[in-house]
């Protein structure tokens, strides 16, 4: 049965359909590492089954099954491993902590040893903690991802601060944006060409992997972080349109090319003066309430 078949069928109940969806369920779960954590983890796949249903059945839209599916247990999953992080439970921890060392060795060029980050993951944690606590987390495997991503660029920018970040790794910053950003709205997606919407969603929003991405989009990992980097320009061109016009033409510059522009670059193009144009970017960035962004 197909899949979209499969998720139709169990959102109206049929029987046949929602083991089908259990059976997948727990195969996902397995692959994340959830029965180093606890056992039993039916009661959890019968709530995910329901949810993925009501998800389904809802959608104005629907998204690709697979990832529907893989969003949803994923989120799901990570919720109940932080919550019983909160909860002092060690198995849990024994999960988290090396699943953030793995994150950031991924992203790392220079392949540092995963223990290298252990900053990186004790920061990412204590934003966890606080998110969690204040119990407004409706993603928790993305924000865990964003999280984690945005403590990865701090931790390259106080090493290499004079260092212009790969366009990935910019990007990724820019996810954080829309991620938490109502600038970022269905709207602005649909600006996108419909490859680069999809690699978008499923990196920046569902937080799969390039290797994930590439693999469920037969890409090679450089084919789909070429298309996310030409989307995520178009967002950032997308973001700026409603700016002063001495503002949106630096804005629109420094996104409008292969590769994001430095000031010096768009200087020379539109005849300013480099600090005329790194001060027009940082009231941009004000005024689009970016001010975190560096660079």
């Amino acid at each position: 049965m197909r899949l979209r078949s499969v998720l139709d069928q169990a959102a109206r109940q049929d029987q046949a359909a929602v083991l089908q969806l259990s059976r997948r369920i727990t195969e996902l779960l397995s692959t994340y590492g959830a029965y180093t954590v606890r056992k039993d983890w039916s009661e959890t796949t019968r709530d995910i089954v329901v949810e993925i249903g009501e998800r389904w059945r809802s959608a104005d839209r629907k998204p690709d099954p697979e990832r529907h599916i893989d969003s949803v247990v994923k989120n799901r999953f990570w919720g109940e491993v932080i919550d019983l992080m909160v909860r002092n439970d060690a198995r849990a921890a024994g999960l988290f902590y090396p699943t953030i060392r793995r994150l950031c060795a991924s992203w790392d060029r220079s392949r540092q040893h995963e223990t290298n980050w252990d900053d990186v993951v004790q920061e990412t944690a204590r934003q966890i903690w606080e998110a969690w606590q204040s119990g407004d987390v409706e993603k928790p495997w993305s924000l865990l991802y964003t999280i984690a991503r945005r403590r990865f660029l701090d931790r390259v920018r106080s090493q290499r601060p004079e260092d212009e970040l790969p366009d990935d790794k910019i990007g990724d910053e820019a996810s954080g944006v829309v991620e938490r950003s109502e600038q970022f709205t269905e709207q602005a997606l649909e600006t996108l060409e419909e490859k680069e919407r999809e690699i978008i969603v499923m990196m920046d929003l569902e937080g799969h992997t390039r290797i994930e991405v590439a693999r469920k989009l037969g890409l090679s990992e450089g084919e789909a972080l070429s298309i996310r980097r030409a989307g995520l320009r178009r967002l950032w061109r997308w973001l700026g349109r409603d700016l002063p016009p001495d503002l949106r033409e630096v804005w629109v510059e420094m996104f409008k090319g292969a590769k994001r522009a430095t000031p010096s670059q768009v200087a020379k193009r539109l005849s300013l003066r480099e600090d005329e144009v790194t001060e027009r970017i940082v009231t941009a960035r004000q005024i689009l309430g970016l001010e975190s962004l560096a660079g």
